[in-house]
């Protein structure tokens, strides 16, 4: 038995476009970033290494529940058309290792899911659970609305 326990918040949508409308998307995420999530999201900048390939680096700001949260990372897997993930760096990545976003193509339309793993220490739950809930449906909350701008923006 391990001292963290893994949580994968996940939303899934089915967008009517295709899965390279929707990669075109994210490879071009500085100048999409705002217009995605225009309430929350604030900057999203490639500081090294070309969109969405693997080792390039990211710095980003977003409000999330009210606070601004800074994250900078790294894309640590991407295929095509299809996948796209990203390691947090250090604070963040203690508790969210890993955030990916998943293409997959669905006759003529397209399915777009997120997943963001957090993990928490067993003591944590223990003390904490009304906490970890309260970070868990805050992020239900917000990939639901990234979801749903973006195919609201693809559907255009």
């Amino acid at each position: 038995m391990g001292v963290y326990t893994q949580f994968i918040v996940k939303s899934s949508i089915e967008i009517d476009t295709t899965p390279e409308k929707i990669w075109d998307f994210f490879k071009n995420i500085e100048q999409n970033y705002t217009k995605w999530h225009p309430k929350d999201h604030v900057f999203f900048n490639w500081v090294k290494g070309k969109p969405l390939e693997v080792g390039s680096k990211f710095d980003s700001e977003e409000t999330v529940d009210g606070n601004k949260v800074r994250i900078k990372g790294t894309c640590v897997e991407s295929e095509e058309n299809k996948i796209m993930a990203f390691k947090p760096a250090w604070p963040v990545s203690f508790m969210c290792p890993r955030i990916e976003s998943i293409i997959e193509s669905k006759g003529t339309k397209a399915v777009f899911t997120a997943n963001t793993y957090y993990k928490f220490g067993k003591m944590y739950l223990k003390t904490k659970k009304d906490k970890v809930e309260s970070i868990l449906k805050v992020a239900q909350k917000h990939m639901d609305e990234e979801g749903e701008n973006l195919k609201k923006l693809l559907e255009k």
